[in-house]
């Protein structure tokens, strides 16, 4: 079963389309998560809590289900699974810190050795840490498993850094620069990475390129989620609040949802037009 070979490949492209929906997503899973896990009030946060894991999970079940089992990428299928790992990551993530009492940056260094294992696991099974191309069922469960770790790891190290060590819920370790200053200092490094990315031009596949694609994506995760926390706690007095946050990330990514699908089904027309000319020319 794991052996199992697709004719298309199962990943999107990677491009400034990709790193806008992966920076929306995020986002929208920090808002949406903190406000379903709130619904049943402060005095009931574990119901909230199990609440939101359970829905999120069951539903991003359903959606990695229906992209594994698909013969390609199917946009909505991987772009609704990523959103949904967002929601109940972020519960997961702060619930290790919580439930061990232990700072969110051993947290992070645990979730950076659960990555550091997925790749030596994919490695070992495919050969290859290909993050373009993946049309095997066994890439695509270990590029899935990398992408777990990655939202993991990318949640505890945004709250390490935001996170004081006094106050309310604080951190011994915690570097306290706060929501703001956190979402600017990786969003800048996130934007060089990008930029070495474009202008660089790391051969594919290379050692360097596929480590910049993966620290650039662990960086959308608290890029995403300082700026969703900051808008909806502390700007303008948090009148925008978990609930207001949640609607403009929605809006943000079914926009970009649509954009995606309609350049999405261009290229494959294209493709298929030029395929089809190609067999009449021969």
């Amino acid at each position: 079963m794991l052996d199992k070979k697709f004719q298309w490949n199962k990943v999107p492209a990677i491009g400034l389309l990709f790193w806008l929906t992966k920076l929306i997503s995020t986002g929208q899973g920090e808002s949406l998560s903190d406000f379903s896990s709130k619904l049943f009030g402060q005095q009931n946060q574990m119901l909230g809590a199990v609440f939101t894991v359970a829905w999120s999970l069951i539903l991003f079940g359903i959606f990695l289900f229906l992209q594994l089992k698909s013969e390609k990428y199917r946009p909505v299928f991987y772009w609704l699974s990523v959103a949904l790992l967002a929601v109940f990551g972020t519960i997961l993530a702060d619930g290790l810190s919580g439930v061990l009492g232990i700072s969110h940056l051993f947290t992070s260094l645990i979730f950076a050795a659960g990555m550091g294992i997925s790749f030596m696991i994919w490695y070992h099974l495919t050969g290859t840490l290909s993050i373009h191309k993946i049309r095997t069922l066994k890439s695509e469960l270990c590029y899935w498993l990398t992408v777990m770790f990655s939202f993991a790891m990318g949640t505890a190290l945004g709250d390490w850094m935001a996170d004081t060590r006094t106050g309310y819920n604080p951190d011994p370790y915690g570097l306290g620069l706060g929501l703001l200053n956190t979402g600017l200092i990786l969003g800048l490094i996130f934007v060089i990475i990008l930029a070495y990315r474009y202008f660089g031009k790391p051969a594919q596949n290379s050692l360097v390129e596929i480590l910049s694609f993966w620290a650039a994506y662990i960086l959308t995760r608290p890029v995403g989620a300082s700026f969703a926390d900051y808008f909806g706690y502390t700007w303008n007095g948090g009148k925008l609040g978990n609930g207001g946050m949640t609607v403009i990330w929605l809006v943000l990514f079914v926009f970009l949802i649509a954009v995606i699908l309609v350049d999405f089904h261009k290229k494959s027309a294209n493709y298929f037009t030029q395929k089809s000319e190609k067999i009449v020319s021969d």
